[in-house]
């Protein structure tokens, strides 16, 4: 199993708090790890685990379905369905496969498009905001999701003082010349004017960093971890929240697992590399913004790229320092490199390598009167170190070098049930002669009943002044009404600790048609702020607190097929109370599915009625659009009788389809011989002795062993 290899490094460490590395242990150990099936609980069990394997008690076999009478190794879960066993939260996530319908495993007999209105109106999300020191009652924004002949259209509107603003966003997936176009107030650039791009992922432009859009709602707590390790935790301020990604490790794999204001966890995974910047062969590439930032300058950046082979691609345009730049880039396998030459302001170059152990990243520039050289290097083993090494330097006699050292651990404290994951870091600085020695950590600790704890603690040693102390902390609670979250802030100057704020916050998430929010806030003057939030989404199926912006939804309805064409023609009666399933959700139509990922097929299956049966076991659509309504009307043809009588009862006998030879039923004669089938009237059928079809199969595999 995956994680058997990576946690054979890292052991359970010793009591709370205790950062020893211990020897693995001669015998087995036990813990009592939560089982969840489906996403339910099904309780706490007992895993005995040593070096080889894990052994789980029977009494979760039997709760898994499996009619055990002793312990069984925990690799068999995944026999019977897929399981995620996360040894840090002492939990195993297990999703059995459905085999009493065996609909998982259908392939698709068509694939079929869902109609989409050329103008339509999905729904509208909202966040709004009241603060009591604020001037305006009211401080949010309103966005709209609909179509626009070939496009996906959203229009967002800001409510309240610096707020007010105006955007819209046209999106087409499948346009090969422009995906993306953007009027208004641009929010991947902070301007306010235009982008527009023919990019599926958009890219900084630089070489080592990426820059991806958050779609959460503001407020969500997000924990990000790379390759594994935590790195941070962020509060979400905007929607859609930028958040900056470097490419220079070995694993450029990012996880965002946030808790949302409404008290759901949701995660992304976000997997880049430099490579992703290269254009197609023979192509074009572009992403071009003009406009106006907030303090009124204007500002035009953007490139164009094109693919040279499958390997190089050069780059020209503009940055966003305003600097005119030509570049190329060759990236292959696990090596990459980039030139770039800037004009009058100078030059840099970029390198990277990296394998399943190690990474290696450098720089070295002369750009604007500065001379810069970085390099990382980190190890994928053990507590994951990592160093990087920078120095600058200005032709004004400006100078700094900074050496940093970063670790990862993670631990469980057995008697308390809890997991922390610890990043602390060492680092010396000198700037202009002068030198500087910090000490960090950042830690997530993760405790029963829904506790769960964040902490940032840095100390500055200085030669020039006092030292510096700084601490941010969360503690929050989930419950069944909703969250509890405190969050403290505060720094030490060498006049002892102050208090620079604390904040209070409850989220109500109990209640289908919205989120409620209320937080109170202490600066570091005293004064006091309270808040009220309400956000939610008016959509197909009402009101719902869920963001429907960002999901692709679909009506989906069935026909009686009266012509036997295979098609739903608007005169053909719907059927309902049928049951169907779009890919992990089970509904009874006529349904509308809302929390669907935009951009990608589904398989679409449904079942049968009196006197009716599914045209198709399984149909595929085409790639779902995120704007509109995807409506898809799935045909039923009429079951008609076929029976007839043979000479004696006890005959097995089979229905066949005739244009495939496929066998759809069997059943033996009985009451003086008699059969009878139910078949769908489309289909061309005839009732064969099953065992002349054997006698058929076997003289078939005699002629092809003479053959």
């Amino acid at each position: 199993m995956k994680f058997r290899s990576r946690l054979s490094h890292v052991k359970v460490f010793a009591v709370a708090g205790a950062l020893a590395l211990t020897a693995a242990p001669a015998k087995a150990e036990d813990y009592l790890m939560t089982f969840v099936v489906n996403g339910q609980s099904k309780g706490e069990y007992l895993v005995s685990r040593d070096k080889s394997e894990a052994t789980v008690e029977a009494a979760l076999w039997r709760a898994a379905g499996v009619n055990a009478t002793e312990p069984l190794p925990l690799e068999r879960l995944n026999g019977i369905g897929t399981s995620k066993i996360v040894w840090s939260e002492q939990t195993i996530y297990f999703y059995p496969r459905q085999t009493e319908t065996g609909r998982e495993l259908i392939e698709p007999e068509a694939r079929i498009e869902p109609t989409v209105a050329e103008y339509d109106i999905k729904s509208a999300d909202y966040y709004l905001t009241h603060h009591s020191e604020s001037d305006e009652s009211l401080v949010g924004s309103i966005t709209a999701t609909g179509r626009m002949a070939s496009f996906d259209l959203d229009v967002r509107a800001g409510i309240g003082n610096h707020e007010n603003y105006f955007s819209s966003q046209w999106h087409d997936e499948d346009n090969r010349y422009v995906k993306n176009l953007e009027l208004g107030r641009v929010q991947r650039y902070g301007l306010d004017g235009l982008s527009l791009t023919n990019e599926s992922h958009l890219s900084t432009g630089r070489f080592a960093t990426d820059q991806i859009e958050l779609y959460w709602p503001a407020g969500t707590r997000v924990d990000v971890y790379r390759g594994g390790a935590y790195i941070e935790s962020v509060v979400l301020d905007s929607d859609p929240y930028q958040y900056e990604i470097e490419l220079d490790y070995a694993q450029n794999r990012y996880q965002f697992r946030a808790v949302l204001p409404d008290g759901r966890t949701d995660e992304r995974i976000v997997e880049r590399s430099v490579s992703g910047r290269l254009a197609p062969v023979g192509r074009l590439n572009y992403r071009l913004a003009a406009g106006q930032i907030p303090d009124g300058e204007s500002l035009a950046t953007g490139y164009v790229s094109y693919g040279l082979s499958n390997e190089v691609s050069i780059f020209g345009g503009r940055d966003y320092q305003e600097r005119t730049y030509l570049s190329t880039l060759y990236a292959r396998d696990n090596s990459s490199l980039e030139a770039s030459w800037y004009g009058s302001s100078g030059w840099g170059l970029n390198g990277n390598w990296q394998n399943d152990h190690f990474s290696l990243f450098g720089r070295i520039s002369d750009l604007d009167d500065y001379e810069q050289q970085s390099v990382n290097l980190n190890f994928r083993g053990a507590f994951r170190p990592s160093i990087q090494y920078t120095s600058r330097s200005s032709a004004t006699g400006y100078e700094s070098e900074e050496a940093t050292l970063r670790t990862y651990h993670n631990l469980y404290m057995r008697p308390l049930r809890s997991s922390a994951s610890l990043s602390p870091y060492f680092s010396v600085r000198e700037r202009n002669s002068q030198d500087y020695n910090v000490y960090g950590i950042r830690t997530l600790v993760n405790m029963p009943d829904g506790w769960q704890a964040t902490a940032n603690y840095e100390y500055e040693s200085r030669s020039d002044f006092q030292n510096i102390q700084r601490f941010q902390g969360e503690l929050s609670k989930r419950f069944g009404l909703g969250r509890l979250t405190y969050r403290h802030t505060a720094n030490n100057f060498g006049q002892g600790w102050a208090t620079q704020q604390q904040s209070f916050r409850v989220n109500v998430w109990n209640w289908d048609a919205a989120t409620l929010s209320a937080g109170v806030s202490r600066s570091a003057n005293g004064d006091k702020s309270v808040s009220l939030t309400i956000s939610g989404s008016f959509g197909r199926n009402g009101l719902t607190r869920i963001p429907q912006r960002n999901q692709a939804m679909m009506e989906l309805s069935t026909c009686r097929d009266t012509n036997a064409d295979g098609m739903c023609q608007d005169d053909e009666p719907d059927v309902t109370g049928i049951s169907a399933k779009i890919g992990d959700h089970e509904v009874i139509t006529p349904a509308v599915v809302d929390s669907l990922t935009p951009y990608r097929r589904y398989n679409v299956q449904v079942g049968g009625d009196f006197g009716l049966s599914p045209r198709y076991s399984a149909v595929e659509t085409s790639r779902l659009v995120r704007g509109g309504v995807n409506q898809l009307r799935l045909p039923l043809s009429e079951i008609r009788e076929v029976e007839g009588q043979l000479d004696a009862d006890g005959i097995r006998v089979a229905l066949v389809d005739k244009s495939t030879g496929n066998v759809l039923s069997e059943q033996t004669t009985e009451f003086g011989g008699w059969y009878l089938f139910y078949a769908p009237a489309h289909k061309e059928v005839e009732v064969v002795p099953v065992s002349e079809l054997k006698l058929s199969h076997v003289k078939e595999n005699s002629g092809e062993e003479a053959s």
